[in-house]
């Protein structure tokens, strides 16, 4: 069985973990689907992932699991909805998109009102399985009591409490408790956990934090992972968070403050004052015991830490019965969305065998904003290989993050000796080269692979015309309407010209071509940033043009800069783009004075007589 774990957004790593534990000790073939946005932050990245539909389209799977709401409609597979929490009284909670073939529910709450609404849309299966987060609770309940009792005994206190708040703003309780959070520990002699939310404002995360320093009894936790917290804390202090549920199911007391659900049960405040007491009465007397009860029947009745697997059997049995969607039908309003959502799908996507493997090779230098992306974005070549010049900036150490990459550091002399070493490093005839600022898209990706795989005869390197990104929008004219590059080539066909250490040129033994797809250039990310590229690129320009009998004068520095920028600006159309074309066309000028300004300080600095020591 191949499987696809979806995630759109960071809470669905936790969820899809236990059934990625269940499919390994099943054998069966697992890709995670990672939106764009969560690259960074995907903590397994020694497994198979692609932010790629493309890829997920080529792997064909037979199940997609999905924590959110929604899913491509053209990708193979069941399309399994396992839901992202269990406050069901949230808007859009039991909301139907006709995206899903099979919704596993949490339990007897979730499952009646699904089914209830199969009933009515007559187009997906039900099925109560128990939520799969929830299974690892089982999984750490011991090492969380034996680290609980030598936290007891270090503090001299037998209780535990949690304050875990929402961050947002208008919700929060985090701004009116400070004070009643440090009665709390002073008169009552309990440990107190604060676990904060990432995106939480950062005034009261060191409002909080400067209260841990002040107060023994309070710890200010900054892991990333709750769970164990939920498991050591006898109480809970919350306010309107989705982790109110996943408490209550541990059968112990909740007390929050404006809680904004319509039901609740337990015990909610409106009033931000007396939490010392009402912590008491809750551990002591423990007045909603029965209502919290019904939630645990109702919301999720297992405790034996086996939802994924159910989850996962459930999947194969259904599919064993009902086959394998090759796709959902969508109304024509969804169907947008999803495109707009995900992209339309690639259309003749690559199939068959790889007869032709590709080596991704790439030079770099303080690239942290875009390494793991093009990383990422590279991953379906057989191998990569990065040339780094000694970064300073983390992107060494974000790249020994991927075991697979092939990560050698060398000094820098120029760009053609650099990527000229690079490329004879690689393994393969295949040479995809590209800089890290730029990105293929799905349907240039395709095109690669069926380049390198067709059986026609083929050209011995490639052109790439690139989209050349203002920060994150496009520039359509302003001279990078034509720009295109060599990107796809053979090694043993070509090699890089030595006369050239800036934009350097590929020497061919054959014909070239040009591919129909564009890359993506994300090159412009501020002013100053490409301010600087322009003027290292003319400095560099000018140790190429250094050997030219000339001297720059009046000409060379109003003249040659003036016909970059009317060029760029006008003939080129970039006028058009407005004040981005107005700044490039500007910053393009600047790139070919700053070329003449090296070459004076270069030719006065070599007609200088030497002083003898």
């Amino acid at each position: 069985m191949r499987v696809v774990l979806f995630c759109q957004n960071a809470y669905a790593f936790g969820i899809l973990a236990p059934i990625r534990d269940e499919l390994r000790q099943k054998n069966y073939t697992f890709l995670w689907y990672i939106s764009k946005k969560l690259i960074t932050n995907f903590p397994f990245k020694n497994e198979d992932y692609s932010s790629s539909i493309l890829d997920i389209q080529l792997f064909k799977s037979d199940v997609i699991f999905v924590p959110g709401n929604e899913v491509p409609n053209y990708l193979r597979g069941l399309k399994v909805q396992i839901f992202h929490g269990l406050a069901g009284e949230k808007r859009g909670h039991f909301r139907i998109r006709h995206y899903f073939d099979l919704y596993l529910t949490q339990g007897p709450y979730f499952t009646n009102k699904f089914k209830a609404l199969k009933q009515k849309h007559q187009n997906f299966e039900v099925i109560e399985t128990g939520w799969p987060k929830l299974d690892v609770y089982h999984a750490l309940a011991d090492q969380s009591a034996i680290e609980k009792k030598a936290l007891l005994e270090q503090y001299n206190t037998a209780t535990i409490v949690l304050y875990a708040p929402t961050f947002s703003p208008s919700l929060t309780s985090a701004p009116y408790l400070v004070e009643e959070i440090k009665e709390l520990a002073i008169n009552t002699g309990y440990l107190v956990f604060i676990k904060f939310h990432d995106l939480m404002d950062s005034k009261w995360i060191n409002a909080y934090k400067t209260l841990a320093k002040e107060v023994p009894g309070i710890i200010f936790k900054e892991d990333k992972n709750i769970v164990k917290f939920l498991l050591q804390a006898d109480i809970l202090i919350s306010d309107t968070s989705s982790v109110i549920y996943e408490f209550m199911l541990l059968d112990k007391p909740v007390i929050s403050f404006r809680n904004i659900a319509k039901k609740i049960y337990w015990d909610d405040s409106k009033q931000y004052s007396g939490l010392a007491q009402k912590v008491k009465d809750n551990l002591i007397n423990d007045p909603y015991a029965a209502q919290r009860s019904f939630v645990v029947e109702n919301f999720h009745p297992y405790n034996d830490g086996k939802s994924a697997s159910r989850m996962v059997a459930t999947v194969k049995e259904y599919i064993s019965k009902e086959g394998v969607p090759e796709f959902r039908k969508l109304s024509l309003a969804r169907k947008m969305k999803i495109h707009y959502l995900f992209g339309r799908p690639v259309k003749d996507i690559f199939k068959g065998e790889k007869r032709a493997k590709i080596s991704a090779v790439l030079i770099i230098f303080n690239e942290i904003l875009h390494i793991e992306k093009v990383l990422e974005n590279v991953s379906f070549a057989d191998e990569i290989i990065i040339v780094d010049s000694f970064s300073t900036d983390g992107t060494l150490e974000k790249i020994r993050e991927y075991p697979h990459v092939k990560l050698i550091t060398r000094t820098f002399v120029n760009y053609t000796d650099q990527k000229s070493f690079a490329m004879e490093q690689a393994t393969n005839d295949w040479i995809l080269f590209l800089d890290a600022d730029e990105r293929l898209t799905d349907p240039l990706k395709n095109e690669i692979l069926m380049t390198v795989n067709s059986d026609s005869k083929k050209a011995v390197a490639y052109y790439f015309y690139r989209t050349f990104m203002f920060r994150n929008s496009k520039l359509r004219f302003s001279g990078w309407q034509s720009d295109k590059n060599y990107r796809l080539f053979r090694k043993s066909k070509v090699h890089f010209a030595k006369d050239r250490i800036v934009h350097e040129t590929l020497v061919l033994q054959g014909e070239s071509d040009t591919l129909k797809h564009k890359l993506i250039h994300y090159s412009y990310k501020d002013y100053e940033d490409y301010k600087g590229k322009m003027i290292k690129y003319g400095q560099m320009k000018a140790q190429e043009e250094i050997k030219k009998n000339y001297t720059p004068n009046i000409y060379h520095f109003i003249f040659r800069p003036l016909y970059k920028f009317v060029n760029h600006f006008f003939f080129r159309l970039g006028f058009l783009d407005g004040k981005k074309g107005l700044i490039i066309s500007y910053l393009n000028a600047l790139g070919v004075y700053s070329r003449y300004k090296e070459i004076k300080r270069l030719r006065k600095a070599n007609s200088m007589p030497s002083v003898n020591s």
